[in-house]
């Protein structure tokens, strides 16, 4: 084999590596478009990992914004949202708290100058119910010094004192991530007799029943493996979680009798009697009694012959029959 055969198997060699190997083009991922200054910066309280694709459609679709919005990846666990209207950046501080999967979404506005990871994501804003506020105590003052106990606050329900009588008055205040939400507060009354206001949370998602503290389950909770608590000890609970404010209707409720209604006019008609599967088994049951008595009937006959008659006939008749038979012994 001379040179230039070695030389043409090497340049083939190499260009069979070069048509196999190669690297695969990275995702372009987008820049924070610096024109826009309504920006909104947050990230979820798990340690699971996100899927950014899967988290932008899901909260484009709940949050609506009418001038639409933009979504980057600064990191794993930072996202971006801009908004060319400030409208749209409000209503989604306003309506919050919101949860992707089960995992609460801590965001908050980006101001101008700013850069979004140095923005602290460290409290969440929550509409928390306060239940067993006797009447005589519910003003303004005092459900101010009731907000001040639970967090930072935000802003009172309008309707609080205004409208139909309620069981409960809400505030919106801003809490603290990194500590136990609370449950309940002490009313001591002027006699010294004490009595309980409890809270309840509105769109409340994962926390832990045993130190409750938000992001986290109690079977991933350090307190329950160093402290050993069963769960009948935990001092949360899901009664934290407040119900639907609205009531919602099916759509066929309107058309619906009331339960009342319905069984006044099912005792008004008249008795139906047994069931159909009760008549089937009654006559099943009669034709087999019947076909018994035929059956027996049938033995009978061939028990004493299946040429025997029995029927009426006078006494003399008998005599003559018995003379008959004589006669013809004779």
């Amino acid at each position: 084999m001379d040179i230039q055969q070695i030389e043409n198997q090497c340049a083939d060699l190499s260009l069979a590596e070069e048509e196999t190997g190669g690297l695969e083009a990275p995702d372009l991922q987008p820049i924070p478009d610096a024109t826009i200054h309504h920006n909104l910066v947050g990230r979820l309280l798990t340690n699971r990992q996100v899927r950014f694709e899967h988290l932008q459609q899901v909260l484009a679709s709940v949050w609506r914004p009418v001038m639409g919005m933009y979504a980057v990846s600064l990191s794993d666990d930072l996202f971006l949202f801009q908004f060319p209207h400030p409208k749209d950046l409000q209503r989604v501080l306003d309506d919050g708290p919101w949860s992707f999967e089960n995992s609460l979404l801590i965001c908050d506005q980006v101001p101008v100058g700013v850069r979004p990871e140095d923005v602290e994501l460290a409290s969440i804003p929550f509409w928390v119910q306060i239940h067993g506020l006797p009447t005589m105590f519910a003003s303004q003052d005092f459900i101010a010094k009731i907000r001040d106990y639970i967090g930072d606050f935000i802003t009172a329900d309008p309707f609080n004192f205004g409208g139909a009588w309620k069981s409960y008055y809400r505030i919106r205040v801003k809490m603290t991530i990194s500590a136990p939400l609370k449950r309940r507060m002490k009313l001591i009354r002027r006699d010294g007799s004490v009595q309980w206001i409890t809270f309840k949370y509105e769109r409340l998602s994962t926390f832990c029943y045993c130190c409750g503290i938000l992001g986290h389950l109690d079977k991933f909770c350090k307190t329950v493996y160093q402290e050993g608590i069963l769960p009948e000890a935990f001092p949360f609970g899901a009664w934290l979680r407040a119900g639907p404010r609205r009531q919602v209707k099916t759509v066929g409720a309107k058309w619906l009798l009331p339960a009342t209604a319905m069984s006044a006019a099912v005792a008004t008609l008249p008795s139906a009697g047994p069931p159909p599967a009760v008549l089937v088994d009654t006559e099943e049951a009669r034709g087999l009694q019947g076909d018994l008595k035929r059956r027996r009937g049938e033995e009978e006959d061939t028990t004493f012959g299946s040429d025997v008659q029995m029927t009426d006939t006078p006494r003399n008749h008998e005599k003559a029959g018995l003379a008959d038979q004589a006669r013809q012994d004779k």
